[in-house]
C-alpha cells in the first residue's frame, strides 16, 4: 500500500470521525475489548473504507447510507496476528489459506515466502504478494536470508540472488525482517553486512532466530537491534530475552510446540504478558483445520490461567508492536485496519463474525465469498524433477552385510533440535534387520535438477512401525524427503510425490493410503481449501494408523532435519550428512564410524 493510498485511508476515517462526513458501517451493541486499557467497555464502532473512524458513540457518523450491524452484545475483539509463520509448510497458496485462518480470527500473518523465492525466485514472491493483496488475509512480509544461504551447497537451487533480496526489502508490504543474530552480522559475507545496514537504514524491524543463545551472545544479538524470538525454548531462556527489552513469540506450531515450557514465565514467575506474542512458525494445514491457529493459543493461554483480555492483547497488540506494524494492528482503535470479531464468550472464543479491513469475510466458522487464485502456470508447476524411477536400491546401504557403527539422527517430539546418535546397526545386504528398534531410515532425493543426487541415513524417535512417508514439504532447501522402514514401500512414496511434481504421500505393504498433490512449486497447491483439508486430514491419519506412529507433526518434525544451515545438529542432505552448530559454518559427517 502507497504512503499516498495510507493517508487518503486516514484522512476520510477522520472526516467521519469528526462528523463531517459519514461511516460505511457501524457495529452497535458490541461489548469492546480495550487492550490498551485492558477493560471490556460497552459501546459502537464505525468504519469507513477499510479503516476504523470512531468508537464508543458513533451516533453522528451513521447516515442514509451506512450499514448499522448490531453485535447483539457480543465481544468485539481486535483480529489475530501470526507474529511469524513459514507459509511453505502449510499447503496452500495464500488465497486459499485465506479461507482456513480468517474464519480462525487470523487476520494478519508475518511470513518471509523464502521457500517460494528459492524454488520459484523473486518473480514468484511478488505474485504471491500481489494475490495476498486481494485475499482477505493480510500479508506483514518479512524476508529473511534463507532464501540465498547454501547457493552451491545443501541443494539451493540458486534462483533467488542476493539482489532480489535487496529489491524486497523496498517493496510496500516489508514491514520486518527476520531470522537475525550476531552469528549473522559476524558470518565473513560482504552481503550480510550491507543487508544490515539497508535495513536499518529502511527503519525496518528486525526480528531473531535466537535459538540456543544466552549471555554474551543473545546481549550482542540485542545490539544489533533484534526486537524480538520466536526460538525461545524454556521459561529460563523466556525470562532473559525479556528481561532485556525483547519480545517473546512463543511458538506453538505442528513440529516445534514450546507453548507449554515458556508460560510459566508468565504464570509461576510473574513475568508480564506485554513481553509476549503468538506464533506457529510452521504449522500443517490438518492441524489448522481441526485445532485452531492463533485462536487456539489464546484458549490455551486462558486455561494455563492467564485472563482472557491478557490473551487476546498478547494474540493482537504484543504481536503488532514486535513487528513494527502497530500503526495498522492490534487494537480497535481510529486509524486502524477495521479488522476485527465478534466474540460470543472470551473464555471459549467462539467466533461468530470475522471483519477484515471492514469486510464482512467470515462467519459461523466459513469464509464468505473466496477470491480465486490465479497466474500460476506451467513454470510454476514444473519445479520438481526426478528424471530416474525411484527404487528400493536407492534406501540401501550398499550390499554390506553385519554389525556397523553408524550415526543416527535422534528427533524428539515437540522440538526442533536434533541429536548426532552414533549407535550400532545390524545390516543383512544392505538393509537394517534392528528388529524392535525404534529407528527407520531417511533419504533425501534432489528434486530440482533431475535427483541424479540421493543419500540415505538413519533416524530415530519417529516411533514408525510400518511402511513409508515421503514429502516435498520440509524448512530446508524443499527436496523430495523420504522415510520409513520398508525400501519397498519408500520406493513406491517417493515416486508417487515425484509423479504428482511435489505433495505428500504414505505406502504401506505396497498401497499408497494416502496422497495430497502440491504442484505449485512442489510444495502448495490451488485447488479448493476443504478439498486440500480432506486430503491433508487423510494424509494425517494414514499416518497414525498406517505407519503406527503416535508422533505429531511428523513431517515437519523431520522436514527440520534437512535444515542443514541452523538449529543443532545432526542434519541431511541429499549429499551426505551435515553437523550444525551454533555460530559455526556447518561440516560434512560420515554415515558409517567403523566396523564393530
Amino acid at each position: 500500500m502507497s504512503v499516498t493510498t495510507t493517508r487518503l485511508e486516514r484522512e476520510a476515517a477522520a472526516e467521519v470521525a469528526a462528523g463531517r462526513a459519514y461511516a460505511d458501517l457501524v457495529i452497535t451493541d458490541a461489548r469492546i475489548v480495550n487492550v490498551h486499557t485492558g477493560r471490556v467497555q460497552p459501546g459502537e464502532v464505525a468504519v469507513v473504507g477499510p479503516r476504523i473512524a470512531a468508537v464508543g458513540d458513533v451516533e453522528r457518523c451513521v447516515g442514509p447510507r451506512t450499514t448499522v450491524v448490531s453485535a447483539g452484545q457480543r465481544f468485539l475483539v481486535p483480529g489475530f496476528l501470526d507474529s511469524h509463520i513459514h507459509l511453505g509448510g502449510s499447503q496452500l497458496v495464500v488465497r486459499r489459506l485465506s479461507d482456513v485462518l480468517v474464519p480462525h480470527g487470523t487476520v494478519a500473518v508475518g511470513t518471509d515466502f523464502y521457500e517460494i523465492a528459492a524454488l520459484g525466485g523473486r518473480e514468484a514472491v511478488l505474485h504471491e504478494l500481489a494475490q495476498s493483496e486481494e485475499a482477505a488475509l493480510d500479508v506483514i512480509f518479512s524476508p529473511s536470508v534463507f532464501g540465498v544461504l547454501g547457493i552451491g551447497a545443501f541443494g539451493n537451487p540458486g534462483r533467488f540472488s542476493w539482489d532480489d533480496l535487496f529489491a524486497l526489502l523496498d517493496h510496500p508490504a516489508c514491514a520486518e525482517f527476520r531470522e537475525w543474530n550476531c552469528w549473522s552480522s559476524w558470518l565473513p559475507m560482504p552481503e550480510m553486512r550491507e543487508l544490515h545496514e539497508r535495513i536499518l537504514e529502511r527503519r525496518i524491524t528486525l526480528a531473531g532466530h535466537l535459538e540456543g543463545l544466552s549471555g554474551p551472545a543473545l546481549q550482542a544479538s540485542a545490539a544489533l537491534g533484534v526486537v524480538s524470538d520466536h526460538e525461545t525454548a524454556t521459561a529460563a531462556e523466556a525470562l532473559e530475552r525479556v528481561g532485556l527489552g525483547l519480545t517473546v513469540q512463543i511458538r506453538n506450531g505442528s513440529a516445534a510446540r514450546d507453548f507449554d515450557a515458556i508460560v510459566p514465565a508468565i504464570t509461576e514467575h510473574g513475568c508480564a504478558t506485554s513481553a509476549f506474542a503468538f506464533c506457529t512458525d510452521e504449522q500443517e494445514l490438518s492441524d489448522m483445520a481441526a485445532n485452531g491457529h492463533i485462536d487456539r493459543m489464546v484458549r490455551d493461554a486462558v486455561a494455563a490461567g492467564i485472563g482472557p483480555v491478557e490473551a487476546i492483547t498478547m494474540a493482537t497488540l504484543n504481536a503488532a508492536r514486535s513487528m513494527g506494524v502497530e500503526d495498522d494492528y492490534g487494537s480497535v482503535q481510529p486509524g486502524k485496519l477495521a479488522s476485527f470479531l465478534l466474540v460470543d464468550d472470551l473464555r471459549s472464543l467462539t467466533i461468530s463474525s470475522v471483519y477484515a479491513r471492514g469486510r464482512l469475510v467470515a462467519e459461523g466458522g466459513r469464509a464468505l465469498v473466496p477470491v480465486e487464485p490465479d497466474g500460476y502456470g506451467e513454470a510454476a508447476r514444473s519445479l520438481t524433477r526426478v528424471d530416474e524411477p525411484v527404487t528400493a536400491a536407492d534406501f540401501r546401504f550398499g550390499d554390506r552385510t553385519g554389525t556397523f557403527s553408524m550415526r543416527v539422527i535422534g528427533v524428539e517430539d515437540g522440538s526442533l533440535v536434533t541429536t548426532e546418535l552414533i549407535e550400532d546397526v545390524r545390516l543383512e545386504a544392505g538393509r537394517p534387520v534392528d528388529a524392535g528398534v525404534d529407528r527407520a531410515m531417511i533419504a533425501v532425493i534432489d528434486r530440482h535438477d533431475g535427483g541424479a543426487e540421493r543419500f540415505t541415513g538413519l533416524i530415530s524417535g519417529l516411533r514408525i512401525r510400518r511402511g513409508a512417508v515421503a514429502a516435498t514439504i520440509n524448512p530446508g532447501m524443499m527436496n523430495l524427503m523420504v522415510i520409513g522402514v520398508d525400501e519397498d514401500d519408500m520406493a513406491l512414496a517417493a515416486q508417487a510425490v515425484a509423479d504428482s511434481a511435489g505433495g505428500l504421500a504414505v505406502v504401506v505393504d505396497g498401497q499408497v493410503l494416502a496422497h495430497v498433490a502440491l504442484p505449485i512449486y512442489g510444495i502448495i497447491t490451488d485447488e479448493p481449501a476443504d478439498d486440500v483439508v480432506a486430503q491433508c486430514h487423510a494424509f494425517e491419519e494414514a499416518i497414525a494408523t498406517g505407519l503406527q506412529t503416535d508422533f505429531a507433526g511428523l513431517v515437519s518434525a523431520a522436514g527440520f532435519t534437512l535444515l542443514a544451515v541452523s538449529i543443532p545438529s545432526l542434519k541431511i542432505t541429499a549429499r551426505g550428512l551435515v553437523h550444525v552448530v551454533r555460530g559455526e559454518r556447518p561440516e560434512g559427517r560420515e554415515l558409517f564410524v567403523d566396523t564393530v
